[in-house]
């Protein structure tokens, strides 16, 4: 289950179907006509299939698109968001038969993490959330940029934006074991924050600082960003002088233009694996043969034959886990990528073509 990010993406799919091409489909519907057509698509016009596609021999998916944007999840009712992203999960296990059902960027968070889903009877299929290989993928992207750029992990202080939710909490978990000598958690909610650091305090030794202001990631040489905010939430001044951004976030919380005002910082896209061989016959961003984690979980879950569901909080032993179990059936992190432009690691040094990178829409 995916949904468009932003409005435009509306309008590029209109481009698209009637073969006017994406900037021409934008300008026939901006994103006021286009927020308000599709809030106000009626039953089964309220989502819609996108492709059909084939996992090797192994089996056979499709991508469904809730249409409704992400700002609209976040501030349309709740119950008609759920109701419509229900309504999409139910056709895909009546009428196309499918095994399990994968909730994609915000059709997770607004079904509590999956729970309001499984909960609900009319349901009979395992779903998952496909966040624990999120966290796996963006930990192993830390890592080696860790060891690209030489890092002295030991000395630097790592900051996770969206610290106590679906994707931050494990990610910080399983990052507080490299021992970096600081670590920043962010989030809105102070109560959680600090319910958080004392959970926190049980695997991590070093200094800890929680903060509701995004601001104090300025201290930080790698940065996680795993917020649902609607848009960007890093400008070009709350960065340290060469940090490593690692935006796991869709809608992303980090825009081209700070990457512009910023050339000393590196922003890599997070969530990203390969799967090899496997056209899923869409484009969503992400390279050829190269997908996000949380549907790189929900294919490799079908492969090996997983009926259990994964909602509700990540489980951090399985996140440990799930990285080498995705390995096993032959998807991996793919090679790094900055809106989806190539990072070519080198020895010591990340080069990547900034140019190419400013030229992809965010």
């Amino acid at each position: 289950m995916i949904h468009p990010r932003i409005a435009e993406d509306v309008g590029r799919r209109v481009g698209k179907m009637l073969r006017i091409g994406e900037d021409w489909g934008m300008k026939l519907l901006p994103q006021g006509p286009a927020e308000w057509l599709i809030k106000h698509l009626p039953g089964r016009l309220g989502f819609t299939v996108c492709s059909r596609f084939y996992v090797r021999d192994q089996a056979e998916g499709w991508i469904i698109a809730i249409l409704l944007t992400g700002k609209q999840m976040r501030t349309l009712p709740i119950g008609f968001v759920q109701k419509r992203i229900l309504d999409g999960i139910l056709y895909a296990q009546d009428e196309l038969g499918v095994e399990r059902v994968g909730l994609g960027a915000y059709t997770a968070p607004m079904t509590q993490s999956g729970i309001a889903v499984v909960e609900d009877p009319r349901i009979k299929i395992p779903i998952t959330h496909g966040d624990a290989l999120s966290a796996a993928s963006g930990v192993e992207a830390v890592k080696q940029l860790i060891a690209a750029k030489n890092i002295a992990i030991k000395n630097a202080t790592i900051a996770i934006a969206g610290s106590y939710g679906i994707v931050g909490r494990p990610m910080s978990i399983m990052l507080s074991e490299l021992r970096p000598q600081k670590m920043i958690f962010t989030g809105p909610r102070p109560t959680m924050l600090n319910k958080f650091k004392r959970e926190m305090g049980q695997y991590y030794s070093g200094e800890i600082f929680v903060s509701n202001d995004n601001s104090v990631i300025k201290e930080a040489d790698i940065v996680i960003l795993t917020t649902t905010s609607v848009g960007s939430i890093v400008s070009p001044e709350i960065l340290k002088k060469d940090a490593i951004v690692i935006d796991m976030a869709q809608p992303h919380n980090m825009g081209k233009n700070v990457c512009e005002a910023r050339p000393d910082a590196l922003r890599v896209d997070g969530g990203y694996m390969t799967i090899p061989g496997i056209n899923l016959g869409f484009k969503m961003g992400p390279p050829k043969e190269t997908t996000f984690a949380c549907l790189t979980e929900t294919i490799m879950s079908v492969i090996l034959g997983d009926k259990e569901n994964h909602v509700g909080q990540v489980d951090v032993g399985f996140a440990k886990q799930v990285y080498g179990m995705a390995k096993s059936v032959g998807f991996e992190l793919a090679p790094l990528t900055n809106f989806s432009q190539p990072i070519v690691i080198k020895t010591e040094e990340v080069y990547y073509d900034r140019k190419a990178a400013l030229a992809v829409a965010v």
